[in-house]
């Protein structure tokens, strides 16, 4: 479990530098791609689908919503919230909407979440706008029946702590149906000692830029329900490019060793949605395959 704390800085930081591992392309090559697929993606998904595009959901920038309604939306529908990553320190919702065509078109609504990134925001306020937003959608849009979270690297962090929330102080419990974690950092302890943390200025103190470190995944089923959330699927999926491509780094392998034991990896599905088998390399926390929507790729996080 403290493995990192023996490991020099720089080594240290090359295994929360997912960008760095590629032996095809440079950091700068790899970030620059993923940029642009997810920009080309969400542009495509916005000129063909009725969307709804920078709702707000409160008074920050940042605090606005993407969403894409189903194709022929018949009453209620499911909708998926998707959380982006970038070490909460980049990217946006404007790159976020490139997995909505196949959901859509199946009749799911997908919404994809803006917050505010670091410096400006900080971890425990980017977890309150997380779950500030779900209650929104909630007493907005009544035709959604069913939410389920999908958060990406940090966004997967996020989504966990979502699913630990309290929602008696928000006077509505949304119906979360399931979640998808992929690639999540769950042990944010190692990052205080890299370069990540020079944005986010996280601490171990009681202060508002402490470190936020949510329930680990296998008991978060619990928790939820502790909270008011039942019949959740919860489903975490560890991502990453081949063997060849460092499988057992840190991230987004950190959470191996809270998954390990638990039932939190298997097959991921949503309701009207066409499964796909895609594969993964997990490392020893979870060696299955995993289902993903139906033209979705599973490839290496920033």
């Amino acid at each position: 479990m403290g493995v990192w704390r023996d490991m020099p800085v720089e080594a240290l930081e090359q295994q929360y530098s997912p960008s760095r591992w590629s032996p095809r392309l440079d950091s700068e090559a790899v970030i620059q791609a993923h940029l642009e697929a997810t920009a080309a993606g969400t542009q495509r998904a916005r000129a063909g689908a009725q969307t709804s595009l920078h709702v707000p959901y409160g008074d920050g920038d940042r605090e606005k919503l993407d969403i894409y309604f189903p194709a022929e939306p018949a009453g209620a529908f499911p909708a998926l919230v998707y959380i982006h990553g970038g070490y909460w320190q980049c990217l946006s919702k404007d790159e976020s909407g490139f997995a909505a065509p196949p959901l859509v078109s199946q009749g799911v609504a997908v919404v994809a979440l803006g917050y505010d990134i670091a410096p400006k925001g900080h971890m425990d306020a980017m977890v309150l706008q997380v779950r500030r937003s779900l209650a929104f959608l909630v007493r907005r849009y009544s035709r959604i029946r069913g939410l389920y979270l999908c958060g990406h690297s940090a966004g997967a962090h996020l989504a966990a702590m979502v699913l630990a929330t309290d929602w008696t102080e928000y006077g509505v419990v949304p119906d979360i149906k399931g979640a998808v974690l992929v690639s999540g950092v769950y042990d944010l302890e190692p990052i205080l000692h890299t370069y990540v943390n020079d944005a986010l200025n996280m601490s171990r103190k009681p202060e508002p830029q402490a470190l936020a470190t949510p329930t680990p995944p296998g008991r978060l089923v619990r928790t939820a329900e502790d909270a008011g959330v039942r019949g959740l699927s919860l489903r975490c999926l560890l991502q990453g490019g081949g063997p060849e491509e460092q499988p057992h780094a840190l991230h987004p392998l950190s959470s191996a060793h809270v998954l390990r034991g638990t039932c939190g990896c298997g097959p991921a599905r949503l309701p009207r949605v066409p499964q796909a088998v895609a594969g993964v390399w997990p490392g020893p926390a979870c060696c299955r395959l995993v289902r993903l929507p139906a033209g979705s790729r599973g490839r290496g996080s920033l």
